[in-house]
């Protein structure tokens, strides 16, 4: 028998590859999926699943109104961009989590931690609770003794990548731009498009300043902008330094906001 699991994030590609790893172990089995808090909750208690990978922060509220709405609690595998203070609360409460980015051998070790919850006979649904609380009251602390943004980690030196069987090692600066293709990401040099297995927010967070998301499916190097042409309904393209001059779509939204990086 496999044990029923829903997976709740607002990012499809999020969604598509926890799926995939999922598909993975034939002791689990996928039934259902949401992208928001409200269908979230809609799902978990239509469907009563097993095990619940849920997003900690989404469009219309977090993972913590989920837990807190549902009538059953399932097991929880929070997925979460959250630093130390998170990883810790979760660890002392014993819930797993997924720290974005991770790896395959991750999800494995926490599909073996999920195991071994299963196998015993303990409920964690008080512990869940618990430790949400705890979370969630150490999120609006640290938010409120802010006085400042947090500073931004620096963007990684080197990046990987796939293209083939082979490992690609890729410099930021020679990356003229992230796209999702469906449920995949790829970065586009000079030299062809590489798999990343990323999504696009996390990039976003990850490369800094230095990059901007263009389009819900691009996010483009600032240094390799060549120009920027007017396009329909307010809407621009941006056209890249490369021999091809390959074009990336603006949308009117992050045309506002590339403005002000770039007033013209």
């Amino acid at each position: 028998m496999a044990w029923r699991c829903v997976v709740v994030d607002d990012e499809k590609p999020a969604r598509e590859r926890l799926k995939r790893l999922i598909g993975a172990h034939d002791d689990f089995e996928v039934v259902g999926e949401a992208s928001d808090p409200a269908s979230a909750i809609e799902t978990i208690d239509s469907l009563r699943p097993d095990l619940c990978f849920l997003d900690v922060r989404m469009p219309g509220g977090d993972g913590f109104d989920v837990v807190r709405g549902i009538e059953t609690v399932p097991h929880v595998i929070f997925t979460t961009a959250y630093d130390e203070y998170a990883v810790k609360a979760f660890d002392v409460n014993s819930i797993d989590y997924l720290l974005k980015p991770f790896t395959k051998t991750r999800f494995a070790e926490a599909l073996e931690r999920v195991r071994q919850a299963f196998a015993s006979s303990e409920s964690g649904e008080n512990r869940l609770l618990q430790a949400i609380e705890e979370l969630r009251h150490e999120v609006r602390r640290n938010d409120s003794e802010l006085a400042e943004p947090p500073v931004r980690a620096a963007p990684p030196a080197r990046l990987t990548a796939k293209r083939g069987s082979k490992i690609m090692v890729l410099a930021p600066g020679e990356i003229l731009w992230f796209e999702a293709d469906e449920t995949l990401v790829f970065a586009r040099t000079g030299s062809g498009r590489f798999l990343v297995e990323r999504t696009l927010t996390d990039l976003e967070n990850l490369m800094g300043p230095t990059f901007f998301r263009s389009h819900r499916r691009y996010l483009v190097n600032l240094a390799h902008i060549r120009e920027i042409l007017p396009g329909d309904a307010g809407t621009y393209e941006i056209v890249m330094k490369n021999q091809e001059r390959n074009r990336v779509p603006l949308s009117r939204r992050q045309a506002r906001k590339l403005r002000e990086l770039i007033p013209w």
